[in-house]
């Protein structure tokens, strides 16, 4: 999966939003992504059911979007939804 693979399968708007109906709706481009890591079985931590990833070199090189952003944390809901955490709560 790479920033190319994802404007194939996903319409995006111009605000980098995935405006394709499905798990990923909603969210920034970069989410399926960080999900296709997570299932190829690549992650940092998994706790409470979050994903959390931190943000590479290569995943900044791919994703602009991800320049001030060092990790990223994703939450799979019951309805299906991928989800991006912006900050876990204490």
């Amino acid at each position: 999966m790479n920033r190319e693979l994802v404007f194939t399968m996903f319409q995006v708007d111009e605000a980098g939003i995935i405006r394709t109906p499905g798990p990923f709706e909603g969210q920034n481009l970069y989410i399926p992504y960080f999900w296709y890591l997570h299932i190829s079985g690549y992650r940092e931590d998994i706790q409470d059911g979050v994903v959390a990833f931190r943000v590479r070199m290569e995943d900044r090189a791919q994703f602009p979007e991800l320049a001030n952003q060092d990790v990223v944390h994703l939450k799979q809901q019951e309805n299906g939804m991928i989800i991006e955490i912006s900050r876990l709560a204490s």
